[in-house]
């Protein structure tokens, strides 16, 4: 190899008629184009483009024509054949138009964010404490002569809602339930409880009573007692374990001679 600088066109100019390449299909193998190809057969490196490019044409000159491009690369920057020499590194600059891959992190950086924003919009209802409303019945104890009742209301901010805490309630999109009930003479509570996955549970009692109609009057109020029911009165005339009016002998008693 010549190691003069200016010596360079002529050695890349033997190369080309060795190989029997045209100009153009020089061109078409390596990418370059067809007018710098003439400027380095010239030795005109002030028409080329900048180092990092020169140096990539050197290379694939060297790949196709076999001959080291990296070494004459090196001769012409020494003798100061290449002006325009940018740095160390030398390497071809990033084509700006590529799409380059965001790196692995940033996506998962991305996904915590959109969580993030999710979970500070949603946070009231996944986590928080469910709200039960009774309307139906109004009042709380609640007196029925019915033997059922219907109870309804609303539930929000829950996942699950439970009567006595074994049967569950349906609850509908608008956030309202109901479950009729049967209930037993006297009082009847109620355990309505509300549950969040991840938040608490709330939790209602409705006290319902029973009082049939016909039942005698007095009937005290819920969860109390009257002493009216232990005790009894009599009137008229009194009667003898047969039913008859005191002093009265049965019929059956009689003596006969």
């Amino acid at each position: 190899m010549e190691t003069e600088a200016s010596s360079f066109e002529q050695f890349f100019s033997e190369r080309i008629k060795e190989r029997g390449i045209t100009l153009k299909k020089l061109a078409d193998v390596t990418g370059i184009a067809p007018m710098h190809i003439e400027s380095l057969l010239r030795g005109d490196f002030d028409a080329l483009p900048s180092a990092p490019y020169l140096r990539g044409y050197l290379l694939r000159l060297g790949d196709e024509l076999d001959f080291d491009g990296e070494e004459w690369w090196k001769r012409l920057r020494k003798d100061g054949a290449i002006k325009n020499y940018s740095g160390p590194s030398d390497n071809l600059p990033r084509n700006r138009f590529i799409k380059q891959t965001p790196p692995k992190y940033i996506w998962a950086i991305v996904v915590i964010a959109i969580l993030a924003i999710y979970f500070a919009f949603q946070a009231h209802r996944i986590l928080g404490t469910p709200v039960i409303t009774v309307a139906f019945p109004s009042g709380n104890p609640y007196t029925t002569a019915s033997s059922t009742i219907t109870l309804s209301g609303t539930v929000t901010n829950a996942d699950t809602l439970y009567l006595n805490d074994t049967q569950e309630i349906p609850v509908a999109p608008d956030g309202s339930w109901q479950e009729t009930v049967l209930l037993g003479a006297g009082p009847n509570p109620f355990k309505i409880s509300a549950k969040k996955f991840l938040g608490g549970t709330a939790v209602i009692t409705e006290n319902i009573f029973y009082e049939p109609i016909g039942s005698p009057s007095g009937t005290p109020a819920f969860g109390g007692t009257s002493s009216s029911s232990a005790t009894s009165s009599a009137s008229g005339t009194s009667a003898n374990a047969s039913g008859l009016p005191a002093g009265t002998v049965p019929s059956s008693s009689l003596l006969h001679p």
